[in-house]
């Protein structure tokens, strides 16, 4: 008996929208985009275990989570974890609306009159709003042009998991000493670890050097110059990466009380835990 193509096969999952990814794929090349494309990425819907994914723990700390829910839904980023941050909000803005629709509910609380409050927002305006950014990327310090890019997903997970780390670290240690003195000392252990690995997450922003007609690239080499360099071109590196942050947040939502109509902003989180989530 001759075999048929299954009736399933054209019910299977089809592109739900095409978005163009905001850094116009600038830091990519063919290992990390299918045929270095970056206009009109197929957008699939989430599986059942795409969502399921979401909900766990473990992956969602390690960034699993993230990560294998991008190769799910945009097949064409071969390499998610090699996506810049700067790209990662738009995408998973895409895989929301393209899963659950393109608006979203947001509870929020009045601060007036302490109403709980929804609102419906709708997503679409936030893809509008990153695709009109640019990202600046030469820092200028006396005869000095630093070249910077944003961290890789990879890189920026590995930072949080650090961070939280040591935030944990500080909660669950510290009721536990009883000498102050002692407690002094291993607050002070765990905020200059913090601090170190802020400054390590700006530092390792810059990709390369110009000075002199010349432009240094080697990683050891940037590391050995930005570790001695003058605390000025420190503190104008790390302007311009903040600027950037804020620049490429998502903007806030103007609302108004349902109840006492006292209006207030509100950003919507793109915490895996409740972002997700249908509604």
């Amino acid at each position: 008996m001759e075999k048929t193509e299954s009736p399933l096969k054209k019910y299977r999952r089809q592109p739900k929208l095409y978005f163009n990814i905001p850094s116009n794929g600038k830091w990519y090349n063919e290992t990390i985009l299918a045929e270095n494309t970056y206009t009109n990425l197929a957008v699939f819907s989430m599986t059942a275990s795409d969502e399921i994914l979401f909900k766990t723990p473990d992956a969602l700390i390690n960034g699993e989570a993230t990560a294998k829910n991008i190769s799910s839904c945009i097949p064409a980023i071969l390499d998610p974890w090699s996506i810049k941050t700067l790209d990662l909000d738009a995408i998973l803005i895409a895989i929301r609306m393209s899963s659950y629709g393109e608006t979203m509910n947001v509870s929020a609380k009045c601060k007036k009159c302490s109403a709980d409050n929804q609102y419906e927002v709708e997503l679409q305006k936030y893809l509008d709003y990153f695709s009109s950014k640019e990202f600046e990327d030469k820092v200028y310090y006396e005869n000095f042009i630093v070249h910077i890019e944003p961290l890789s997903y990879k890189k920026w997970t590995e930072i949080q998991k650090q961070q939280t780390a040591y935030q944990r670290a500080l909660n669950l240690t510290v009721s536990k000493i009883t000498e102050e003195d002692e407690k002094e000392k291993f607050i002070q252990d765990v905020i200059d670890k913090i601090n170190v690995l802020v400054a390590r997450a700006i530092l390792d922003q810059v990709v390369a050097v110009e000075v002199d007609e010349q432009v240094e690239t080697n990683r050891k080499e940037i590391d050995d110059f930005l570790e001695q360099a003058e605390v000025g071109l420190f503190h104008e590196l790390k302007k311009v990466i903040e600027k950037n942050t804020l620049e490429w947040r998502i903007p806030p939502e103007e609302i108004k009380c349902n109840e006492c109509d006292h209006e207030d902003t509100v950003r919507i989180s793109l915490d895996t835990s409740d972002f997700f989530v249908q509604g």
